[in-house]
């Protein structure tokens, strides 16, 4: 029999020799009981007869793999915490697990007795939090059947009035089903002329104070108005309200002893409701990785709030993490503008008419205008590409944003001045004639090229840190640029100096006649330079993110050249 504060952990993968190395070193861990089964069916059969604390699946498995296996679990209702681990250091994998609803994501083979220290203090603290969270079953049902046996309305809505509880009593009133719930909208049963001053009374509230009293009308679902008595009691993540909870009764027969604070027309009305707090999200494994990426990398919730400011933005900016971390109101925005202004990663968690202006969407990608910003004094050039992350539900519960900084133009028309450019294992070139062109269009093996601006000329790289033919692997293979970007690249700041040294073709701007730009869609696209003698030079483009870029960085070189397919 096992002790009471023993962990339970169902470990699934098809690889016996990982399976039984992975159970034994869990298993060393006193409070720690370990199940392990070679299938996701075999998973699924375990989890419907036994209960387990934690699930441990890997992600490449035979007939389901781990991420349907996720998703199921998740259908099904089981709320379990779920580890994700995979041999493949593909970005899309850790996202789609995070969507899905994982809770954490162990990288196989990456530092594994760092990993491991990490994962079972992951374990203890996740079981050990929800045990203190949770309520006992008989406790439960005696709860609920108190909530739905009383007469009054009770219901939760979030900060956009969006149904997310409703009782029995709540159902009835509005005539919902608890299917209508999350297409309902709770502020649109109150009266027109009666919602701005809900509204006020709402914006008043603070964690200190977070209860309101206030009378007004509610529709039924029979269109006659009814007189309420409801109390909004807000649900606060630090200063920003993530729900309210609404409960109250008709006031026919109400016998009135005093009455609430009239609400005034002192405030400013709200033209939206309150923006939405991001869920209670375990990003474990996403955030580390963005805090390992050299690349200026930052993520914020869906309120604006920052999750994430990685290494290569403190490096950036000189403001460290700790500094940043919790911070909402734009304040990411101040390091490079001097004050809370709209950047990209803005029009992601709250798109408008005016926010998408310069927005390009490349996939699930989003690619801002080239900008001037100035950044411990000094005036730089900056791009921004960011990406959304959605929970199981297809909810957008984050979003992250990737800078790439250059070097504005300043010696005058003579002078040759950087402007941009990208490296990526999905760029490449043909050999000769007909036999190298199909090669290149289909795709190979042979990327690792770059495509480089300045405000004289386009050149072509050969990148030597990109050459898979090399045997050291790829310097660049990290989590959020992967993700960003689509592929393996290399988007810091080359010197012009560097480019001459790699550099296998160049045209002077000036010669340049036509620039063809072709999206790849079933096979490669393309990025075809025409210049004034007749030559002409073709790089392939495997991939969409990185088309983007590519696309951006020539709208920016010469677009009165540019065509686009």
């Amino acid at each position: 029999m096992q002790k009471a504060d023993t962990i339970s952990i169902l470990c699934v993968d098809d690889e016996p020799l990982f399976l039984d190395a992975f159970s034994q070193r869990l298993g060393r861990e006193d409070e720690f009981s370990i199940v392990s089964v070679s299938s996701a069916k075999e998973a699924l059969r375990r989890i419907e007869s036994t209960h387990f604390d934690v699930i441990v699946a890997d992600y490449s498995m035979p007939e389901m793999d781990g991420l349907t296996l996720l998703r199921e679990i998740r259908r099904r209702g089981y709320k379990t915490p779920f580890v994700m681990m995979t041999a493949k250091r593909l970005a899309s994998i850790a996202i789609d697990s995070v969507n899905a609803g994982a809770d954490y994501y162990f990288q196989k083979g990456v530092n594994p007795a760092e990993g491991f220290v990490k994962l079972v203090d992951f374990i203890r603290n996740t079981v050990s939090q929800r045990s203190t969270e949770s309520v006992v079953p008989e406790q439960n049902r005696y709860y609920q059947s108190i909530v739905e046996n009383v007469h009054d309305i009770i219901c939760r809505v979030d900060p956009e009035g969006m149904f997310r509880f409703a009782n029995e009593a709540g159902l009835s009133f509005f005539g919902l089903s608890p299917a209508d719930m999350p297409v309902s909208n709770f502020f649109s049963f109150i009266p027109e002329n009666e919602q701005k001053g809900v509204l006020l009374g709402l914006q008043k509230l603070s964690a200190a104070q977070p209860d309101v009293l206030i009378e007004h009308h509610m529709a039924g679902p029979d269109g006659k108005s009814a007189l309420l008595q409801l109390k909004y009691h807000g649900l606060f993540t630090g200063s920003v309200v993530t729900e309210y909870q609404i409960s109250g009764r008709s006031t026919e027969g109400l016998v009135r002893i005093g009455r609430p604070e009239p609400v005034t027309e002192g405030a400013q009305v709200p033209v939206t409701p309150p923006a939405p707090a991001s869920e209670k999200v375990q990003w474990s494994g996403l955030v580390e990785n963005i805090q390992s990426v050299d690349t200026p990398v930052f993520a914020v919730d869906r309120n604006g709030i920052i999750i994430a400011w990685n290494r290569g933005l403190e490096e950036l900016t000189g403001i460290p993490h700790s500094a940043m971390i919790g911070k909402g109101d734009g304040a990411y925005a101040v390091p490079f503008y001097g004050k809370a202004v709209p950047m990209l990663i803005d029009h992601i968690i709250r798109p408008s008419k005016t926010s998408g202006a310069g927005v390009k969407k490349v996939g699930d990608a989003y690619i801002g205008d080239m900008e001037h910003v100035i950044i411990k004094g000094k005036p730089l050039l900056l791009w921004g590409k960011g990406s959304p992350v959605f929970d199981a539900n297809g909810t957008l519960i984050a979003a992250i944003e990737a800078v790439t900084i250059g070097e504005p133009p300043q010696g005058g028309p003579e002078k040759e001045e950087y402007i941009g450019g990208i490296s990526s294992l999905s760029l490449k070139i043909s050999g000769e004639g007909l036999g190298g062109a199909i090669a290149g269009a289909i795709g190979s093996s042979s990327g690792g090229y770059g495509v480089y601006v300045t405000n004289k000329r386009l050149i072509v790289i050969r990148d030597p840190a990109l050459d898979v033919e090399t045997g050291q692997g790829v310097q660049f293979r990290t989590f959020m640029v992967e993700e960003l970007f689509g592929s393996t690249v290399d988007i810091r700041q080359k010197s012009i100096e560097d480019l001459e040294k790699l550099k296998i073709f160049e045209a002077e701007k000036y010669q340049i006649t036509k620039i063809d730009l072709k999206k790849p869609v079933l096979l490669s696209g393309h990025l075809h330079i025409t210049v004034g003698n007749g030559g002409s030079f073709r790089i392939y483009v495997d991939h969409k993110k990185t088309y983007g870029h590519i696309e951006q960085l020539m709208q920016s070189f010469l677009p009165e050249k540019l065509k686009i397919e």
